[in-house]
């Protein structure tokens, strides 16, 4: 009971943290929207303007003449702050994972079992698997500019978790007591976390790429963000990672299913998603792959993967969860 009351309290810590880190990427974000030093950059000649009129964060260099450098004083200064609210965000980030982190094991240890035997436990599971990877890459990939399109997902998961899906802790099935089956469903949340990222940043690239082809008169962070063509490779990479593990969870499903139930396939609604999601990223790979397709049409294919996995992750597993289809005769 100790340790079940600890990991609520872990949870809601993790949820507050959670705010301030969304709160700092925000303001991180508001640092990096381009701007242009009016009264200073007047003064420039305009053909000395081109370094001067960019976005936070760009360099200076020694080459650039004098009085294109004072004028983008305040831009470095602003690129500094920038900087600086990102890695306390960052920072903020690291600590709410951990605390949800923390929150799942003891959940897992005051039940002796995985935690992920109802909805609310596989909610706060998929969320920390989601800030753990998300803490993983960014610091490394310098990714500050993605935290709040991570973390604000990752908030309104578990306050769902926490007012609609909560459930005391208890027992297992015994078709649920297999160690096939916690080897699957931890390599579906890997697989998950990278989708959501890769989810994230697919969105992006789209929004950056039209905002490319048909500049804004006004420019926002949007145009502090990589080029499209860069968002898109990372958007791949992270959907080629999900799509390798979720593939071991197509099989690691498969062969729980036959020691629990006799069968590697028995057309559950859940081994029906999961192939389903399996072939609309196998389509995306292969679009991808393709020369001459375009990079924004195979996109589109992903983001549709995405939609098939938030359905099998909620409508999915809330059905089965209510109606008993994953029992399998009642077992």
């Amino acid at each position: 009971m100790n340790l079940a009351a600890n990991a609520n309290a872990a949870l809601y810590a993790s949820m507050i943290v959670y705010t301030l880190a969304m709160l700092a990427f925000t303001w991180h974000l508001a640092a990096r929207a381009p701007k242009a030093v009016d009264s200073e950059v007047a003064a420039v000649p305009a053909d000395q303007r081109a370094g001067v009129l960019v976005g936070a964060g760009a360099p200076t260099t020694t080459e650039r003449p004098r009085a294109a450098h004072d004028a983008a004083g305040p831009a470095v200064e602003e690129s500094l702050k920038s900087r600086q609210r990102g890695s306390i965000a960052l920072m903020l980030t690291y600590l709410a994972s951990a605390l949800l982190v923390a929150s799942v094991l003891m959940r897992g240890l005051a039940v002796g079992r995985p935690p992920w035997g109802n909805m609310f436990e596989f909610a706060t599971a998929a969320a920390a698997a989601v800030g753990a990877a998300y803490s993983v890459l960014a610091k490394r990939n310098r990714w500050q500019w993605l935290g709040v399109f991570i973390v604000a997902p990752i908030l309104l998961v578990l306050g769902l978790a926490l007012t609609v899906l909560y459930t005391e802790a208890g027992e297992l099935m015994p078709a649920l007591k297999s160690y096939w089956l916690a080897i699957h469903v931890t390599v579906a949340f890997l697989a998950v976390a990278f989708f959501t990222l890769a989810f994230a940043v697919g969105v992006l690239y789209l929004v950056r790429l039209r905002r490319e082809e048909k500049p804004p008169a006004k420019a926002s962070f949007i145009e502090s963000l990589p080029s499209s063509t860069s968002l898109e490779h990372t958007a791949y990479s992270l959907n080629m990672v999900a799509f390798i593990l979720w593939t071991f969870t197509l099989i690691a499903g498969a062969i729980w299913a036959k020691q629990a139930w006799g069968a590697y396939w028995q057309w559950d609604p859940k081994e029906v998603w999961t192939f389903v999601i399996w072939t609309v990223y196998a389509a995306y790979m292969h679009s991808r792959a393709t020369a001459g397709v375009d990079h924004r049409r195979s996109m589109y294919i992903a983001l549709a993967g995405y939609v098939a996995v938030l359905i099998n992750f909620t409508l999915v597993n809330l059905v089965s969860t209510f109606v008993g289809m994953h029992n399998y005769s009642g077992m």
